[in-house]
């Protein structure tokens, strides 16, 4: 079998004949133009010795070299198929062996040349879709984890709502992202003291839930043996110095209020003031000594200072504990909430008791954020005195 193909690019008319000898058969397409100088010629020249099988020999030759899968061998006979369908087609030639093997195997030899350049997209199609599929089912896989993290650092903290002989606790704890660096937690620790530890962990993410794991069970091994608001602080800060494997540090603030003397105790170990609000005068206070926070030193003493401040709590007193969600928070100007709004608040509202002192001030940091999304979490604690 012999191919030649000549190619001229047609202008206006198209002419075509057909001539046939015994030896063989030859197909001619003849296009010219008004000056009779474009055209196509395509030749095919077909041995008759040739038989069906002789081509079916070749066409496995192919198959064996080229080592084709099922797939592509059926996508090989297919692509030759329709050329040979279309040039018989176009030609309006007779569909016999001798007409149609010919072109199948011009189909099979295009397939073939472009083959390799086929291979090599639909493996890079593949790798691409392996990259893609894998990298979107890790980050399924992290996001379920993130989140049972979640749940597991939600389970810590105590309830929102809690009353313990004379006083009532109010709480919230908003993460900004699936693991939050807050954590608060309350707890009786005789007939007439009760302690108060807020925090919050640099960072956010799975090594600030872990760290804030172990201060808790850290936190709770201590007030064992020593419940003093400093003592606890400073065996938490060497807890974190020993145990932290990056440049973490924690704020916090540890107090102890104790019902029979009226008197609350309290260490602020780098921590945002917290303010109280006298019960019988409504007046606010904002209590101002801290010490260093928790991680960043080997001890949290300033020196030759001593940082616990001891106040009195009594009757309708209120203390109002934070984390820098609060004031921190923006709009959409980039705009913080800050202090002063938080001083305004609790100067308007200073006569709600806890849970309503805290649900208000909640939704006034809402309304001031609109619908923008937060890059802290929230915390507020609100300890009353009945």
């Amino acid at each position: 079998m012999s191919i030649s193909i000549n190619i001229f690019y047609p202008k206006d008319k198209e002419e075509i004949k057909e001539s046939n000898t015994k030896s063989k058969k030859e197909q001619v397409i003849h296009q010219k133009d008004s000056l009779k100088s474009d055209g196509i010629t395509i030749n095919m020249n077909i041995d008759n010795d040739k038989s069906v099988f002789e081509y079916f020999f070749m066409f496995s030759i192919m198959v064996l070299v080229f080592r084709f899968s099922k797939q592509e061998i059926i996508q090989l006979f297919v692509t030759g198929l329709s050329v040979s369908l279309i040039i018989m087609f176009s030609i309006k030639a007779e569909f016999t062996p001798d007409n149609v093997i010919p072109n199948l195997i011009l189909g099979i030899l295009m397939f073939v040349i472009s083959f390799p350049t086929e291979r090599k997209r639909q493996k890079k199609f593949y790798e691409q879709y392996d990259f893609h599929y894998n990298r979107n089912y890790e980050n399924l896989r992290m996001k379920k984890e993130l989140d049972y993290a979640r749940e597991i650092q939600l389970s810590m903290l105590p309830e929102n709502e809690a009353t313990i002989g004379d006083i009532e606790i109010a709480a919230v704890s908003l993460p900004a992202s699936e693991v939050g660096g807050d954590y608060f937690d309350y707890f009786k620790i005789s007939e007439n003291e009760i302690g108060i530890f807020i925090c919050d962990v640099s960072g956010h993410g799975v090594a600030s839930g872990l760290l804030l794991s172990g201060l808790r069970s850290c936190m709770h091994l201590i007030l064992e043996d020593n419940t003093k608001p400093g003592i606890v602080i400073e065996k938490l800060n060497r807890m974190i110095r020993k145990t932290q494997n990056r440049k973490m540090f924690v704020t916090a603030i540890f107090a102890i209020i104790d019902v029979e003397k009226n008197k609350c105790y309290l260490y602020n170990a780098g921590h945002l003031p917290p303010y109280k609000i006298s019960g019988e005068s409504k007046e606010i206070f904002k209590i101002r000594k801290h010490g260093i926070a928790l991680g960043a030193m080997k001890t949290v003493e300033s020196a030759g200072q001593d940082n616990e401040v001891v106040f009195d709590f009594n009757k309708s007193d209120k203390i109002i504990f934070y984390t820098d969600g609060v004031n921190e928070a923006m709009d959409n100007k980039l705009t913080e909430y800050g202090l002063d709004n938080l001083e305004l608040y609790l100067n308007n509202n200073a006569d709600k008791k806890a849970s309503d002192l805290l649900n208000g001030l909640v939704g006034d940091v809402k309304k001031f954020c609109g619908n923008i999304s937060q890059r802290d979490d929230l915390t507020l604690l609100i300890i009353q005195r009945n």
